[in-house]
């Protein structure tokens, strides 16, 4: 059957037919593993002009297998590629340009693409061998096929959107950023882990005793979640038996939190000063009118602060300068919003737009920090992982104002210095760190 392209001279057709526009799907050994323990089995073209699909065995038993650099050399020549879900294709292959078609659908109509990949055999499959990690060696190629065609009819309608603004800033950074975490994993004590986090597969994504986290980009704000096989490293228990279960592969997990992180990125916005000293505290001063800040006094400024940042002013404390500039912010935004349907995140382009639903003052401030957070952390990720290539210390855990490090002393003290100067940007986002042989910090 031509659908399955074997042969050079049916590649070289596939190459011509798909030279205007295609889709790509990877079918890999497991599709409940984490994508980092798979390997290709087949790729599934799309011609976008004619209705056509094709499929390639790349490591299949029933077909004669193509080198995978053929079929990348292929895609290099089609002038637009769409994928499901690009993070995932560049575990498998790697070409410029792709366009991240979930990723596409969540920018435009602020809700997750739902799809799933499933016919009556695969489904007969992995109900018995869900375990096998390279079940879909086995599955039919012809019904593999039939199950990327059916998966692309649900979503073809994606490929006719607009591309909105800020979409590469997340196409290309925010998934090569989140990709590349994602290589390091975290290490674990394997028996502890299991016993405290249950999740539903072990072998699923861990290798090694370490842990393969995975973060999903697809929300409405752009803040990723961090959640796969049933456990969410975004929100790790604070217990001392949950964070126990974690250890370094080097010497020292080394966190770094940002101080009053979403009170800073505002304040940026509102070209309001803040020193060096905890933004907290800072406000404290002039809630209450001293210098000396008890406990008690310090956490109720935060909580006015987090109740300020989203709209909810206190009467007796309105007329301080960044209140007034606060509001002032709130208000110009709403009056864009409601005027023209759309607001635009300033740092990476990301519209809010009038597809969102229920939209009022508060949630659109919200919706607006929670985006800057996202697109400012993403800008120091990359400068991180640039400045710890070729170090042994890795980057292993993103959670929205805190990284987590495995430090090796082999780098020196030198390289946490680094790390502190590219977070802070010229003390800017102040950090204070703790470091520990678990996760208990």
């Amino acid at each position: 059957m031509f659908y399955i392209v074997e042969e050079e001279s049916k590649l070289k057709l596939l190459e011509k037919l798909i030279s205007t526009g295609c889709y790509v799907d990877i079918i890999s050994s497991n599709d409940n593993y984490h994508p980092k323990l798979t390997f290709t089995v087949a790729i599934y073209i799309k011609c976008l002009d004619n209705s056509n699909g094709y499929i390639i065995p790349i490591k299949h038993d029933e077909g004669i297998n193509v080198d995978k650099n053929r079929v990348i050399d292929i895609l290099k020549n089609s002038n637009k590629v769409y994928t499901l879900d690009k993070k995932k294709l560049l575990y498998h292959i790697n070409i410029p340009g792709v366009i991240d078609v979930s990723l596409l659908y969540s920018m435009v109509k602020y809700q997750r693409l739902e799809f799933v990949r499933e016919s009556s055999t695969l489904n007969y499959f992995y109900r018995l061998h869900r375990l096998n990690k390279n079940i879909n060696q086995i599955i039919p190629i012809s019904k593999l096929y039939e199950s990327c065609e059916n998966l692309f009819n649900k979503v073809q309608h994606v490929i006719d959107y607009t591309i909105p603004d800020g979409f590469e800033f997340y196409n290309h950074t925010a998934i090569s950023v989140f990709y590349l975490i994602e290589q390091n994993g975290l290490g674990i004590k394997h028996d502890s882990f299991i016993e405290n986090f249950n999740p539903r597969e072990p072998q699923y994504n861990i290798q090694d005793n370490k842990i393969l986290t995975y973060y999903n980009l697809y929300n409405a704000t752009s803040r990723p979640t961090n959640a796969f096989n049933s456990v969410n490293f975004a929100a790790i228990p604070k217990s001392a038996q949950h964070r126990e279960c974690f250890i370094p592969t080097q010497d020292y997990f080394v966190e770094f939190d940002f101080d009053g992180y979403h009170l800073r990125l505002l304040c940026d916005q509102i070209k309001y000063t803040l020193t060096s000293e905890s933004a907290h505290k800072q406000l404290a001063k002039h809630y209450f009118g001293t210098e000396d800040i008890t406990d008690e006094q310090y956490l109720e400024a935060k909580q006015i602060n987090f109740q300020a940042i989203y709209g909810k002013i206190p009467e007796e404390h309105k007329d301080l300068k960044i209140f007034k500039l606060i509001q002032e912010f709130i208000d110009n935004m709403w009056s864009v919003y409601k005027e023209t349907g759309i607001v635009c995140n300033p740092q990476s382009g990301k519209p809010f737009t009038s597809n969102l639903k229920e939209m009022h003052p508060a949630k659109l401030m919200n919706y607006m920090m929670q985006s800057l957070e996202t697109s400012n952390n993403i800008l120091i990720l990359k400068d991180i992982l640039k400045y710890l290539v070729g170090k042994k210390t890795k980057l292993v855990l993103y959670t929205y104002d805190a990284l987590l490090f495995d430090f090796s002393k082999e780098d020196g003290k030198d390289t946490l210095e680094g790390i502190k100067k590219i977070l802070e940007k010229d003390n800017k986002y102040p950090v204070k760190f703790k470091y520990s042989k678990d996760l208990g910090l």
